[in-house]
């Protein structure tokens, strides 16, 4: 009856009873004779998507580009990196320095995100903390190579990450963003997710002052920025808390 009930086609059930009867004598047990099986079964119930041909003309779906230029009151969304539209590139603590700038050279980018083995973060390494002096800090304190440093010694910890709720980020502006990052003297931010249920934590997206920096046209990377952009500044943020 089983039988019968997942084969109700003669033809395909007597196949099918062939295929058992071997495997019982023990001439089919192998993966090919489950195949068999399977292919057997997927014939009777799936039928094929019906086929259509691409027209002259046709697109094709793809994410929103940035603006390529922005200002310091325009929505803080538009320097933001989206992870759902670009993919987060990520490393282990446990590889060294070296393999990490190679991941960045890689991927054209100048930060890792740095996740355990769950998967969850635990930091960020940027290409100022390969280059920089971090390394000889600790090639210094712990008395090894160069080769010998991994990202978890010379990763922004956890603790230390700026990070803003994309719910506020939503209402913010460009300035707002730049005024907190140098505040903080830090030249990246992440952006999170709340889950309103279990409240836990996820990782939406990234800014970057170099980013914003082309974006703007003019650098705001250094902490001491020149007076027309920090004059701009503080214009557009006091607008926008009135």
């Amino acid at each position: 009856m089983r039988i019968a009930k997942h084969f109700p086609d003669k033809n395909i059930r007597g196949q099918a009873l062939t295929t058992l009867a071997w495997l019982s004598l023990g001439f089919g047990r192998s993966l090919l004779s489950c195949k068999i099986i399977m292919d057997l079964t997927m014939s009777k119930t799936y039928t094929t998507l019906p086929v259509v041909h691409l027209k002259v003309g046709t697109s094709f779906s793809h994410p929103p580009n940035q603006p390529e230029i922005v200002h310091l009151d325009d929505p803080a969304l538009h320097v933001m990196i989206d992870f759902r539209q670009a993919n987060a590139i990520i490393i282990s603590p446990d590889v060294s320095i070296s393999e990490a700038a190679m991941e960045m050279r890689v991927c054209h980018t100048h930060l890792l995100l740095v996740t355990n083995k769950d998967h969850l973060v635990i930091g960020l390494i940027s290409s100022e903390d390969i280059m920089g002096e971090k390394p000889l800090k600790v090639t210094r304190e712990r008395q090894i190579r160069r080769d010998e440093i991994l990202v978890r010694m010379v990763m922004t910890r956890q603790e230390q990450i700026v990070a803003f709720d994309n719910n506020d980020v939503r209402y913010s502006k460009v300035g707002n963003v730049v005024q907190t990052l140098h505040e903080a003297k830090q030249h990246y931010a992440l952006v999170i997710e709340i889950d309103p249920v279990h409240s836990k934590q996820m990782v939406r997206g990234l800014f970057s002052l170099s980013q914003i920096s082309k974006q703007l046209g003019y650098d705001v990377t250094s902490d001491l920025s020149e007076a027309h952009s920090l004059a701009e500044l503080q214009r557009n943020l006091r607008n926008n808390h009135k």
